[in-house]
């Protein structure tokens, strides 16, 4: 007989509403700060990991925001896009419904909404098996 968690973990998933800039995970944030000269206030991907550990609203938005700071180009939204749909796929998520906030990168001068949607659409044929 399977455990509760081996049973959970073989069941097919959903993940609804999903940020698609709340998916970075801490070392592709500093990939990403790095890549675009963006200093940031962790040392480490291993500190911002453990920012994680959210007291409140305010500090979940902080992250939030400075976290999707680093996401500048198509390419970082192509980047992110593809290591998300790769991770749920690993975990077995069948069906997603992700979001991205358009106004948070464009309200700072990013590449039009339209160009960060190419980004995100660029080769999802190529994982549409997983």
């Amino acid at each position: 007989m399977r455990s509760p968690e081996a049973l959970a973990g073989a069941l097919p998933k959903a993940e609804l509403h999903v940020h698609l800039e709340g998916t970075l995970e801490p070392e592709m944030v500093f990939f990403f700060a790095k890549k675009h000269g963006v200093r940031m206030r962790f040392p480490t991907a291993t500190a911002l990991r453990q920012a994680y550990r959210f007291q409140d609203l305010q500090s979940f938005l902080d992250l939030y925001y400075e976290g999707a700071g680093v996401l500048r180009d198509r390419e970082d939204f192509h980047q992110l896009t593809l290591a998300y749909v790769d991770r749920v796929a690993r975990e077995g998520v069948w069906h997603v419904e992700p979001f991205f906030d358009p106004q948070t990168h464009t309200a700072r001068g990013v590449h039009s909404a339209g160009e960060l949607i190419l980004g995100m659409d660029e080769n999802l044929d190529d994982r549409s098996d997983r």
